[in-house]
């Protein structure tokens, strides 16, 4: 199970890299601008894929962080927003290879943003993390699409060629 949730965080560094890459063409205007997403603009959706790792390794690693909500901008600053992702997702790289494989099938308790208690299974827990990093990326490329840029091909299956494999 590490191996897996390492080699998908892995992924997910080069997956968002080449995403940050393709925005580089992106005024900031319309970096900022809405575009019809869920958190409106390109900024608003990173912002949000920022805090919500933020929410999910506090819970993980025993901390407390609760957001006033998913939408609060947490970096206004569209560069220092790229490196406190790149180096959030580097931190998740941290965290897994230290993790017991013991611990994928256990029950997490947590508390909701909302102050509700919940339990699910630990694994499935991570993989939600990452299938949700999934899930914003691709509302961003579709962004970069409806802005006349090209959008970066960062499907699973080319990072697995990008290796070789």
């Amino acid at each position: 199970m590490k191996d897996f949730f390492l080699r998908n965080n892995a992924y997910h560094i080069w997956a968002t890299k080449l995403l940050y890459e393709s925005l580089e063409n992106i005024s900031e205007e319309n970096y900022k601008k809405d575009l019809g997403l869920f958190f409106k603009s390109i900024h608003g959706t990173l912002n949000h894929l920022l805090l919500v790792e933020k929410v999910w390794y506090s819970r993980l690693v025993g901390e407390v962080y609760v957001p006033l909500s998913l939408a609060e901008e947490i970096e206004s600053d569209r560069q220092t927003l790229k490196i406190r992702m790149i180096q959030t997702l580097e931190k998740w790289n941290t965290w897994l290879q230290d993790l017991d494989n013991s611990v994928w099938p256990t029950l997490f308790r947590y508390k909701t943003m909302r102050g509700f208690e919940a339990e699910l299974i630990f694994s499935d827990v991570v993989q939600h993390d990452f299938n949700h990093r999934t899930h914003h990326r691709g509302q961003i490329t579709s962004a970069i699409t409806q802005l006349g840029e090209k959008s970066p091909e960062i499907d699973f299956v080319y990072y697995l060629q990008s290796l070789g494999k």
